[in-house]
């Protein structure tokens, strides 16, 4: 079984970017762990699937980009973000947030996890041993809660995929074209489109073939960069525009 890696915030961008879908835990406390039965779940359904965990307090003692974009990913997922970024499982395909959930049992549960409270109140009679019953429900509350998010997040994944592929054939960037954008300009998924223009210019000016035009093996290599710098910016802006198409 795959072991959570421990994403920095310096390093989130790094981690969720990329092919692959990434499912991170947000967590609460040390003791808050990811639910292994749901890596087994996830795991099951996709071998290239990578798992995280970041602190929540992390986050908010560094704030800055990385708490803003997963803010913004909350609201435009469905998911509560009126107090900001919550603790839970986000579920990411490139720079984009598909589904977040709290990864708690629901109230639809109540039955099943009575089930294993009984068979666990039988051995604590027989052993005399009351941790039996504790033992039992938190091993249902995390198989249950496991089984569920991961239902959602594979739900989620497939349409989302599906509705990729449509986009691809239409012309939008795909994710992966998407991260290697941002990384070229050097901004993160939060910056303004004026951030963005600004990034643009600057890597423009400092790397303008017409700097070289003594040296034509650098003329050539300035050449390359800055038609990759106009493509970074165009796919962005791209993004944004089919973003904005399907809000409206």
């Amino acid at each position: 079984m795959t072991e959570p890696i421990a994403v920095d915030p310096a390093g989130f961008f790094e981690f969720i970017g990329g092919p692959g879908l990434k499912v991170l835990l947000i967590s609460l406390h040390e003791i808050h762990t990811f639910n292994r039965a749901l890596i087994q779940q996830l795991e099951a359904d996709r071998q290239d699937i990578a798992v995280g965990t970041i602190e929540l307090y992390d986050l908010v003692a560094t704030g800055g980009s990385t708490l803003r974009f997963l803010h913004h990913g909350l609201r435009n997922c469905g998911a509560p973000a009126t107090f900001g970024v919550l603790p839970g499982y986000c579920l990411f395909r490139g720079m984009e947030m598909l589904a977040w959930d709290a990864g708690l049992p629901m109230f639809g549960d109540v039955e099943a996890m009575a089930r294993s409270a009984l068979l666990g109140a039988v051995w604590s009679g027989v052993t005399r041993d009351l941790t039996f019953v504790g033992q039992a429900l938190q091993a249902a509350a995390e198989q249950i809660a496991g089984e569920r998010v991961a239902a959602r997040f594979r739900h989620v994944a497939a349409e989302r995929e599906a509705r990729g592929r449509a986009s691809t054939q239409a012309g939008a960037p795909p994710v992966d074209d998407l991260f290697w954008a941002y990384q070229i300009l050097g901004v993160p998924p939060t910056a303004t489109d004026r951030e963005v223009h600004d990034a643009w210019q600057g890597r423009r000016k400092e790397d303008h073939p017409d700097l070289a035009a003594g040296d034509p093996v650098e003329f050539e290599r300035r050449s390359r960069i800055s038609a990759d710098v106009n493509r970074a910016r165009d796919i962005i802006l791209e993004h944004r525009s089919g973003r904005t198409r399907r809000a409206s």
